[in-house]
């Protein structure tokens, strides 16, 4: 390939194909004025430079990346903080700083206090909320994921108590780094719920409304509000929290439990007041449960609150095929004379000795069948279909880890399209409608 160069008119090194030359057009500078020249110099001549095979565009630049330089952002905001305003307490002085912040767009923080003694003056220093060091994490944690907004801001500000019992401020600087606008965007100290918000979500609390819903409607019926769905978790914690009151988790539950009309029983340990099992049921599952006592599904969940409690729940079934809730237990452990007392409240709950639950279901959990096999004599126990899958699919995968494993048409199979296969035929023989079908 042959290129056409301008080039001075030097004497020209040798270059020996097909070693890869930068290419570089010179072009004739001439004076940038509005000067005109009657005779301009001739060009310099053209040369031919060999590159062998290599192209134009593998050849590297000898122009530098023009790298644009960082923007340094200082806002000064001392004049704002100045002043020989003398405050009563250590909360006055805080709340005037604040508001000051509040208007200024940005938020401070507490840095460092001490309240005094041993000679020492009390003091309080208080600095911007975006000061500080971002902390590097070795593992890659969803606070590194999510960044940080310390950028070693500057702003400092100290509170001194002096000898007449009163505080003074002084402003150590007064810069930031940052830019401030819509730093306060979603901030819970500038956009709190307004007074009709905090109605509608109370009512929506009330109604077991989800949070992200919660949002979603608050954000229709105000465009404009900056809020975000901590603010609407917070409300909605402060809201239960001033309805539990003083009363303890406990005493929230059966106060809950008596004023919504709940059927429940409470068992304590023998040497102590501690409820060691609770059981409730709801008077529309007591109607349901009366009139589908037929099928019984039984299941525990683990790890549902702060307490580690195990959680048995009893679901019917109707004859339209669709479940209900008959009733829910909260137990210290699966052992047989709790799961035993749970069984005995829920059979209680049917008005005739005729009526009795004809089949229940269960995850092959132990304690349940034997009690079961116990108080009903005459009913079936069968495993969850949806438990045997899961232990099939768990038992696959760990089968499945071949490796160098090809189909017929030579490519190779991956474990998991290999997991995905046996499913789909194990679902097959779950879902047979007839003896031949499933041989």
């Amino acid at each position: 390939m042959v290129v056409p160069v301008d080039a001075p008119n030097d004497n020209l090194p040798e270059i020996e194909p097909p070693i890869v030359l930068p290419v570089l057009l010179l072009e004739d500078v001439h004076d940038s004025g509005n000067a005109k020249f009657e005779n301009p110099p001739p060009p310099p001549p053209k040369i031919e430079i060999s590159l062998g095979d290599a192209k134009v565009e593998d050849a590297p630049s000898l122009i530098p990346p023009v790298v644009p330089l960082d923007v340094v952002v200082c806002i000064d905001q001392r004049e704002h903080f100045t002043t020989t305003q003398k405050f009563a307490t250590r909360n006055d002085f805080l709340e005037w700083v604040r508001e000051k912040a509040r208007k200024l767009d940005f938020s401070t923080v507490i840095g460092k206090f001490d309240n005094g003694g041993k000679g020492k003056s009390a003091f309080v220093s208080l600095k911007c909320e975006r000061g500080g060091l971002c902390t590097e994490y070795k593992r890659k944690t969803q606070r590194e994921i999510a960044g940080s907004v310390n950028c070693e801001c500057p702003f400092l500000m100290r509170g001194y108590f002096l000898i007449a019992d009163d505080w003074s401020l002084k402003v150590g600087d007064g810069r930031h780094n940052h830019d401030i606008k819509d730093v306060l965007k979603g901030h819970k100290t500038t956009n709190p719920l307004t007074p009709n918000e905090r109605v509608h979500l109370h009512e929506m609390v009330d109604s077991n409304v989800p949070p992200r819903q919660m949002f979603t409607i608050l954000r229709k019926r105000n465009h404009t509000t900056s809020n975000t769905i901590k603010h609407v978790y917070n409300a909605c914690h402060i809201y239960r929290r001033s309805i539990k009151g003083t009363r303890t988790d406990m005493e929230h539950l059966l106060k809950s439990l008596v004023d919504n009309d709940y059927v429940y029983h409470c068992r304590k340990y023998h040497d102590s007041d501690d409820v060691s099992a609770v059981f409730w049921a709801h008077p529309n599952s007591i109607k349901l449960f009366n009139t589908f006592s037929t099928v019984i599904v039984l299941d525990s969940t683990y790890k549902t609150n702060k307490y580690c409690l195990l959680l048995l729940e009893f679901v019917g079934n109707t004859s339209t095929e669709k479940t209900f809730s008959i009733g829910f237990a909260y137990m210290m452990s699966e052992k047989q004379d709790n799961v035993t007392l749970a069984l005995e409240r829920c059979h209680e709950l049917l008005h005739s000795k005729d009526l009795y639950p004809k089949v229940v279901v269960t995850d092959r959990d132990n304690a349940l069948i034997n009690v079961v096999e116990t108080l009903f004599h005459d009913t079936t126990t069968i495993l969850c279909s949806y438990h045997i899958g899961q232990n099939v699919r768990a038992k696959c995968k760990t089968d499945c880890k071949v490796k160098d494993l090809k189909g017929k048409d030579g490519k190779e199979i991956k474990p998991g399209s290999m997991v995905k296969t046996v499913m789909a035929a194990w679902m097959d023989i779950v879902d047979s409608e007839t003896e031949e079908a499933y041989i």
